[in-house]
């Protein structure tokens, strides 16, 4: 269980970016209040769309995603102050673990036949809420063609997935964010801008593209981006 949480773990990563790449090739610079709206996200971290192709802009977009996508994760149901649905907690996590089982292989073609309903009405209110989130944050007002609606369900079915078995386990796993400004730590928070030359100096946390988690006795690291403070040299 715990290498299958990790494989889920980098699959939900990977898919977000990909939602994320095709999120910023969806924009569309003749949508001037969307142009607006996104501009005013990235405005606190000194970026523009002027950009947008750019990986500092791309990692800003997962970030604003992931925000979105991981809120509530803490809790059991994956909504705000939600019961679990069965009071005894060894049937909770027996029924946590055979619903990660039931929709692991689900693809999208079937949920175009069929419905993310047909297979569970709980991950069906997820997405609906989950793309709600997102195009709230946004300000996004064309509707999604469907080449952007299927990276936007393997985002969100890697991430319920994640959670299902997240809450498999006793105790639960728990999610490791990193509030902006916080001091770098490199056994909590990895830097993804690590393959360009990292200056000498201390540096803070700009941003959390996304969580980690803590897997028992492990810790998987929450990937972070930093802003540096240059160290004065003396001539």
């Amino acid at each position: 269980m715990v290498e299958g949480f990790f494989q889920i773990v980098s699959e939900a990563g990977l898919s977000v970016r990909q939602f994320c790449k095709t999120l910023a090739g969806q924009i569309e610079e003749t949508d001037s209040t969307l142009m607006d709206s996104l501009n005013l996200l990235l405005q606190p971290y000194k970026l523009s769309l002027n950009s947008k192709y750019s990986k500092t802009v791309l990692y800003h977009f997962e970030a604003i995603v992931n925000q979105s996508l991981y809120q509530d994760f803490e809790n059991c149901v994956f909504q705000k102050n939600g019961s679990p649905k069965n009071l005894d907690p060894n049937q909770d996590r027996q029924a946590q673990f055979s619903s990660f089982v039931a929709l692991r292989n689900l693809s999208w073609n079937e949920v175009i036949r069929k419905g993310t309903k047909h297979y569970s009405e709980e991950f069906s209110k997820f997405c609906d809420q989950k793309m709600s989130c997102i195009i709230t944050t946004m300000n996004w007002t064309r509707p999604w063609p469907e080449k952007l609606l299927q990276p936007f369900f393997v985002a969100a079915k890697c991430i319920w997935l994640l959670h299902l078995l997240a809450f498999s386990f006793n105790p639960p796993l728990g999610i490791l964010r990193v509030e902006e400004n916080r001091n770098f730590d490199p056994h909590f928070m990895e830097d993804v801008l690590m393959d360009r030359q990292r200056p000498p100096g201390p540096s803070r946390v700009k941003i959390m593209v996304m969580p980690g988690f803590y897997v028992q006795d492990r810790v998987l690291r929450s990937k972070v981006l930093c802003r540096y403070k240059s160290v004065p040299k003396f001539i």
